[in-house]
């Protein structure tokens, strides 16, 4: 009797051994067996390891009873066979299973109803496999076919639960991680949002300085010049605070600022400043960032007339060809250093590049056979309404 108690008390222990194995395996189920490329062997695999330990476990909890079976069947050969049948039972309903979860019509169905249709066709199969092993082992219907049904009955839908669990469990991790990336793209939408701002709002403070000054000296020389070039910043700094709020601008509308911008400083230095826009017919409605081209302009001017006090050129030429959009800024100042080293103005272009249009623009800086900067932009962007 105590030899009977301690066997069972033994298997006992085993069988929650190897269901706690099962139930591990079930909760990384989907990474098992991550080596084999084939999904469907993978999943097999998968499933056929979690049952194994399932029903090593199960098959513990009847061993002391398997113990009194008719010696001709001998325990092993019992036990292997035992083992054999749920095999094919788990492997005939899994891939029916993963079949009919697969019919285009199913797969489309609300979690409930899909996995209602799962459950059905789960318990289904189950029943009709555990029905057809108990007749081909026994050969007819026996007395305990009933208690088998039950039995099958039970087994699959407990699977079928744990198998709708499960997914339940993986469809609320993915509405979380959604979420969470959603959250994440919020936020980053928010930080371009507010790094573009920051951009378009900030203009050359010593431009501004120079530009105030130079409207005060005018004030008292020639009236008509101070009150052009105070209309002229006006409509710089209402076009640097975007009320539209819109990180994109028409060539347009760029080329129409860079030029106030190059007015208020033709009339500071008068006649040592001239420059040349040419703009290809059809390209002014193409979107390029805000206040692209003015801080390249600043910087010819900075670079040309400002350090050298001569006369200064300048030159500002967009055309489109199928693909792209081609801005070259060009001027007879001083060549680019051979290792240049962008301020805040050409820093600000490169900053606005890489947020709207990442990877899809390249800069150029040359000096031969003029020096110039070229921006080529890969993605063509047309006006339209709310951009």
């Amino acid at each position: 009797m105590s030899h009977q108690i301690l066997i069972q008390s033994l298997m006992l222990l085993a069988s929650t051994a190897f269901m706690a194995i099962a139930i591990y395996l079930l909760s990384i189920y989907k990474r098992l067996f991550a080596g084999v490329d084939n999904i469907w062997l993978r999943r097999n695999l998968a499933v056929l390891s979690v049952a194994l330990f399932m029903m090593v476990a199960f098959i513990c909890l009847q061993f002391p009873g398997m113990m009194s079976a008719p010696a001709k069947k001998g325990l092993v050969g019992l036990l292997f066979k035992k083992l054999g049948q749920q095999t094919l039972i788990v492997f005939v309903v899994f891939n029916i299973v993963w079949l009919v979860s697969r019919i285009p019509f199913i797969s489309r169905l609300s979690f409930i109803k899909h996995h209602a249709i799962i459950l059905f066709t789960i318990v289904a199969t189950t029943v009709f496999m555990y029905a057809t092993i108990s007749y081909v082992d026994n050969g007819k219907v026996t007395e305990e076919f009933h208690l088998t049904i039950i039995y099958a009955y039970i087994n699959a839908v407990v699977a079928g639960l744990i198998y709708t669990a499960v997914n339940y469990v993986e469809l609320a991790r993915k509405r979380k991680l959604n979420e969470k990336e959603l959250e994440v793209t919020r936020l980053m939408a928010l930080k371009t949002k507010a790094e573009l701002d920051a951009l378009h709002s900030k203009v050359n403070p010593h431009f501004l300085y120079n530009a105030l000054n130079s409207i005060a000296d005018l004030s008292i020389t020639d009236g008509k010049k101070a009150r052009k070039m105070t209309v002229a910043l006006a409509d710089l700094f209402r076009y640097s605070i975007n009320y539209s709020h819109n990180n994109y601008s028409t060539i347009n509308d760029e080329v129409a600022m860079t030029e106030v911008y190059l007015q208020i400083e033709k009339i500071r230095f008068e006649d040592q400043l001239t420059y040349t826009i040419k703009v290809d017919e059809g390209t002014g409605h193409y979107l390029v960032p805000r206040f692209l081209l003015q801080p390249l302009v600043e910087n010819a001017v900075k670079h040309g007339l400002k350090a050298t006090g001569q006369m200064t050129e300048i030159f500002l030429e967009i055309s489109k060809d199928e693909n792209h959009i081609i801005i070259n800024i060009a001027d007879n100042g001083p060549a680019f250093p051979d290792e240049l080293s962008p301020g805040y103005g050409v820093k600000s272009v490169f900053d606005k590049l890489d947020l709207l249009f990442p990877d899809q623009y390249d800069i150029h800086f040359s000096n031969h056979p003029r020096k110039q900067v070229s921006i080529l932009i890969h993605k063509l962007m047309k006006n339209e309404p709310g951009v």
